[in-house]
């Protein structure tokens, strides 16, 4: 019997998995895909803080974005002041590659096209069965499966608290951007928002162009990119986009007998944005610690692996909550109330705070400041009275 099953190879997958083989467990993951990182459905922006979970190589950076504007419904363009946070786009596909590269150095088993079917756990271990009915056993398990919550259905870990869908792309663009651009109203992605954010791959000027929505993703994309402000810098052919539900909010559970659950797989993504990586990288640290403690011990059981759910909440917790808070809070909004908001965030003195205080990976102290501002929290007030 080996020690740990992992169930997804995606960056919380991955990780966990390396973190435990480093120290000393016999691991496997098992991919439902042949191969890493495909379909690749994240736009791969992350902050240099990444680094301190897992280097990474400047060779996976395809750009440095500096700048950000934020267009109102009503199409004005607001700069956004950076707190000089260094941000880079990674190319997501290549990033999975290198974490799995350094988690079979460290000696785990990785086998793709291994869709799992079927997890189940008592006293003597997990069995994870596959598609073809073949089944696999070992001590623990790892559920890292992304969106597809059909396993944690199974095991009664409930599902995440909200959802949206969202659509995106990677496209040619007649030159090179230098600028974030966050476009936001209803006629772009009701309660959510649509990006572009630009690219060089291989020499060549790209953009990766995606929103998050509550309806018809791909509708509402394929409208925003007939924009002729857009349109006019597109390629001729933009493909078909990649689409996905998008969780915005944990799991009922995430621990259960002999089995934690980590990344979006437990709902573990920024509500604010939808970010899932630095989460998912922070679970799998966390999950690989409290698991190595329990199989030293051979206390798996479900009070045993509690830790891990009180340990990551302790972290993202705050956070998580905040964030939560203002994302519903976005959803009541009309156009009219979040242009408001945005003036008001414009204005020098909120300004001086982004620059003080904004950090990409942490939004709670921010926020706070924020909705404490008079031209914030006069509409705040009326948006909670409706």
């Amino acid at each position: 019997m080996i020690d740990v099953i992992v169930v997804g190879a995606g960056p919380a997958g991955l990780y966990s998995a390396l973190l435990l083989a480093e120290e000393g467990f016999d691991v496997t993951v098992l991919e439902e895909h042949d191969a890493l990182g495909v379909p690749t459905h994240c736009t791969g922006v992350v902050s240099d803080e990444l680094s301190s979970l897992f280097k990474i190589p400047e060779s996976l950076v395809l750009s440095r974005p500096t700048l950000c504007s934020v267009f109102t419904p009503s199409g004005r363009a607001l700069p956004v002041s950076s707190s000089g946070e260094a941000i880079a786009v990674i190319d997501r596909a290549q990033f999975d590659l290198e974490l799995g590269s350094a988690a079979q150095r460290a000696g785990v088993e990785l086998r793709t096209g291994s869709r799992v079917h079927h997890i189940s756990a008592d006293r003597r271990g997990v069995r994870v069965v596959g598609a073809d009915g073949v089944g696999l056993a070992a001590r623990a398990c790892v559920l890292a499966a992304g969106v597809n919550y059909r396993l944690q259905r199974q095991l009664g870990l409930g599902l995440p608290s909200l959802f949206l869908h969202s659509a995106q792309l990677e496209v040619d663009v007649s030159e090179a951007g230098g600028a974030v651009e966050i476009h936001l109203g209803a006629a772009v992605a009701p309660d959510g928002f649509a990006w572009t954010v630009p690219v060089l791959r291989e020499g060549r000027p790209r953009m990766k162009l995606g929103l998050m929505v509550r309806g018809d993703a791909a509708g509402y994309l394929q409208r925003f990119l007939r924009r002729p402000a857009l349109s006019s810098r597109l390629g001729p052919d933009a493909g078909a986009p990649i689409r996905r539900l998008l969780p915005l909010g944990p799991i009922a559970k995430t621990y259960a007998e002999r089995v934690l659950v980590v990344g979006d797989a437990a709902g573990l993504t920024k509500p604010t944005t939808g970010g899932g990586i630095f989460y998912s990288l922070v679970s799998a640290a966390v999950a690989a610690e409290v698991l190595a403690a329990a199989l030293g011990r051979d206390r798996l059981g479900d009070e045993d692996l509690r830790a891990y759910e009180t340990r990551w909440r302790a972290r993202l917790g705050p956070h998580l909550r905040i964030s939560t808070y203002v994302r519903r809070l976005f959803m009541k909004l009309t156009d009219a109330e979040i242009e408001t908001v945005l003036d008001a965030i414009a204005a020098d003195d909120v300004q001086g705070l982004l620059r003080r205080g904004a950090h990409f990976n942490w939004h709670g102290p921010l926020i706070r400041s924020i909705l404490r501002e008079p031209g914030v929290k006069s509409v705040v007030l009326r948006a909670l009275l409706r």
